[in-house]
Order: structure tokens, then sequence, then C-alpha cells
């Protein structure tokens, strides 16, 4: 009884995989929508660094990639604009930098990628998967756990009859 509730447990796992890859695969459709609405709003442009570069505050230290924020001047419609803007590497004042903006003219971040939008399904699939594998895992854990309560009443009861009826029948005087 225990092998087939492990038998079925595992294709339960295993067929897990494909309703995880699905809800994946509409978070990805979701999110490349998303991306591709926020990619027409966005757009670079030439800027010029009033300042040096400072390391964004706002940022976790990570030894793969840092922020920078750099105070910038930018011309749209013929209008200088001023704003502090996130920059990849430092740079110096004086220094040509690109910046993203939106529609409205204001600083904004660069627009994710298709690769986001992979990234994020993949992993919405890994953390789902895995969450049904560990309910799948709690129920075959609480089945093996009935089917040992089950044998221990068995053996209970088998030893109760034979203290109670003295042992079998051969034994007796």
């Amino acid at each position: 009884m225990q092998a087939w509730g492990l038998v079925v447990g595992l294709v339960a796992i295993i067929a897990a995989i494909a309703p995880a890859m699905s809800l994946g695969q509409l978070g990805y459709t979701e999110r490349a929508q998303t991306i591709a609405a926020e990619a027409a709003t966005r757009h670079q442009v030439q800027a010029i660094a009033l300042s040096d570069s400072t390391a964004d505050p706002t940022q976790v230290e990570s030894a793969t990639s840092a922020s920078f924020v750099a105070h910038v001047r930018w011309t749209a419609q013929n209008i200088a604009h001023e704003d502090y803007s996130k920059v990849e590497q430092p740079v110096k004042a004086g220094q040509q930098v690109r910046i993203w903006l939106d529609d409205a003219g204001k600083v904004t971040t660069p627009p994710q990628t298709e690769a986001d939008a992979r990234v994020d399904a993949t992993g919405t699939a890994a953390i789902l998967w895995l969450g049904f594998a560990a309910m799948i895992g709690i129920a075959m854990a609480v089945f093996r756990t009935a089917i040992g309560r089950a044998k221990d009443r068995r053996w209970d009861r088998g030893l109760q009859a034979l203290v109670d009826g003295g042992g079998s029948a051969a034994q007796r005087p």
C-alpha cells in the first residue's frame, strides 16, 4: 500500500509540471504585453551630467551591479530640464549620458525586456511547481502516517488477543 502511495505521489509531482508551466506561460504573456506597452511610452535622450555621480542610496549593495545617481540636464522641445537620474556607471560633471524619459518628459527607468518577462515566467512556474510538490509531499506524509497507525492498531489488537486468549490453542493445558 505504501509503495502504491509513493508511486501515485511521484506521478502527481511529475504531472504538476504541466499546470505550473501553463500558469508560467500565462504570466509571461501578460508580462510581455505590459513590457511592450511600457516600452512604447519610454525613450532615451542625451543629457549632460551637472555634477559627479554618487552611489544610489536606495539600492542594496550588490557584488554584481552598482547603480549611480547624477544631476543631469537635457533639452526637450527647446526647453532645458534638470533632474536626478540613475546612470549605469559613474560619471563626471560635464560628461554626456543617456537617460530614459516617459511620454510626459519625466525621468524614468529603462523599460524591461523580453528576457525579463521570460525570467519572471520561469521563476513563477518553478515556484508554483515547488508549491505543488510540497503539497503533494505533505499529502504523502499524511498518507504514510495513516497507514503506519493502521498497522500499529492491527499489531495492538493481535497482541491483545494473545494476552487475553493466553496464546494459541496448542499452548493451552
